[in-house]
């Protein structure tokens, strides 16, 4: 994860900020939750010292995306994906889906990531779970460890119904040639 990669944008009196701004509601989700959670995290602004106070594992990313192989193996062997999305994907409910968390559904690994509006097209009640506030994230955490195998297993049909390229890339090369006709 990438603390801060760009500054705020402002539009039309709205706020599109960072991760770091999306996160600070869910500094304590270690602590509240009572799991060691893990973050690769970038950034030289990151505040590194306040995160692992609040219980949080830190890693560096480039150690863990040197290469592909490197980067599957660190998914492979997390017991799920954790993540607050980008204040701006947030505040606009634009349906935003990270291709990190296709890769932990591709892994058979449950992911539980804020709402950005996605469970709108993606199917979110088992596998994948969203949440609000704080209060759902610990929610979800709990439920994935209630019932890990059954989200594990949701985890992997989602990716296989949602993100296949056999079925994705099909539907792009035919939109796309359609349109170009």
């Amino acid at each position: 994860m990438q603390w801060e990669s760009y500054p705020p944008r402002e539009y039309k009196g709205q706020i599109y900020g960072m991760k770091s701004a999306s996160f600070e509601d869910y500094i304590d989700i270690p602590k509240r939750s009572g799991r060691v959670l893990e973050i690769a995290l970038g950034s030289p602004s990151a505040p590194r010292q306040m995160l692992t106070q609040k219980g949080w594992s830190l890693r560096n990313p480039l150690e863990v995306t040197k290469n592909p192989w490197t980067y599957q193996q660190y998914i492979q062997q997390s017991k799920a994906e954790f993540t607050a999305a980008k204040h701006g994907y947030v505040v606009s409910y634009s349906g935003w889906f990270s291709e990190r968390s296709a890769c932990y559904l591709a892994s058979g690994r449950p992911v539980l990531t804020q709402e950005t509006g996605f469970s709108e097209w993606l199917r979110a009640d088992a596998g994948i779970l969203s949440f609000k506030t704080p209060e759902e994230a610990v929610a979800g955490i709990e439920e994935i460890d209630t019932r890990y195998e059954l989200h594990c297993n949701a985890a992997r049909e989602i990716a296989e119904t949602y993100f296949d390229s056999n079925k994705v890339l099909t539907v792009l090369i035919d939109e796309a040639l359609s349109s170009n006709g």
